[in-house]
């Protein structure tokens, strides 16, 4: 069931929801079936947090994609539940990114529309206040990440159940997004003065673009770690980087042959990534029936035939 709440990314739309006596959002879209009760729960507890949720997961989906655009793999997306397909039951390098970026964009979507005011249980974080430094104060409206990532944990974690290795890296991953958020969030001041002198500046705390968070989490995927059984506890990973259980997917590497019959790693549906494959025939002539003759002469006939060969597009 990993994963299974990225079926409500087509609940943005506010004709989606009605409203009780009680001013508690109700959910009326089918998709919300794909949420475990906790999820369903939190989404009543929040009102406005519905759409803030699926867009931040839209937001997540056209980022992936726009990161691995001139790759093999190019984060395919289908409709349904299943969005992403049978690589989110894979413990491989793309696994990792997804769970990443959609914890991140739910983290970060939520933040900001904290400021914007869209969600009634939280606001901007007006928690630094005071002198900042000799020459600047904080004040203004900060972006609330912490709502965004306590949020994002209750959220997104309760969705994976279970306690062995592949839970653990899925959780694992869905904080090394949410800190890739966290992480880049940077300071921003305004100038308050004569004349625009900036004898003092207000300064307030802001999110990073969602494309500043793509990047890095790109880069973390480039330098993924793999994680294996029996050594779990050997060492403390950072909680920024990302970690798949299977080897290296052979989609990393230039276009090559793949076996039609094949469920596994050099199967063409994950070799190739769901971008299909070409079938054709090739005549190999290869030395067969050898014999060896005493002393020292091997001697052996050209045989040739027709092999199949199914190739990545």
């Amino acid at each position: 069931n990993s994963g299974r709440w990225w079926g409500i990314i087509n609940v943005a739309s506010s004709t989606n929801l009605l409203t009780d006596s009680k001013n508690v959002q109700l959910v009326l879209d089918p998709s919300l079936q794909l949420l475990s009760r906790k999820q369903r729960k939190l989404i009543r507890q929040n009102p406005g947090i519905l759409h803030s949720v699926s867009s931040g997961l839209q937001t997540a989906i056209k980022e992936c994609k726009w990161q691995f655009r001139n790759r093999r793999w190019n984060c395919p997306t289908s409709q349904g539940p299943n969005i992403f397909g049978k690589i989110v039951n894979r413990g491989c390098r793309e696994t990792a990114f997804i769970f990443a970026i959609t914890s991140a964009g739910v983290t970060h979507s939520v933040a900001r529309s904290c400021s914007e005011g869209s969600i009634e249980s939280c606001t901007c974080d007006y928690r630094r206040r005071g002198p900042g430094g000799p020459d600047w104060h904080w004040g203004g409206c900060s972006d609330n990440i912490d709502f965004g990532r306590l949020f994002g944990r209750e959220f997104v974690d309760s969705s994976e159940k279970g306690r062995d290795l592949r839970f653990l890296m899925n959780l694992h991953n869905n904080e090394a997004g949410r800190m890739t958020v966290f992480s880049e969030m940077r300071q921003e001041c305004k100038c308050h003065g004569m004349s625009g002198s900036c004898t003092v500046r207000t300064c307030w705390m802001r999110l990073p673009t969602f494309r500043a968070v793509g990047d890095v989490l790109k880069d973390r995927f480039d330098g993924a770690s793999r994680v294996i059984y029996g050594n779990k506890g050997s060492n403390r990973a950072s909680r920024v980087e990302l970690h798949h259980l299977e080897p290296e997917n052979p989609a990393h590497k230039p276009p090559s042959s793949c076996n039609s019959s094949s469920p596994g790693l050099d199967g063409c549906e994950l070799l190739c990534c769901g971008r299909g494959y070409r079938t054709r025939t090739q005549r190999v002539t290869e030395r067969c029936n050898c014999t060896f003759h005493w002393c020292c002469h091997v001697s052996c006939l050209n045989c040739t035939n027709t092999q199949v060969l199914h190739e990545c597009l």
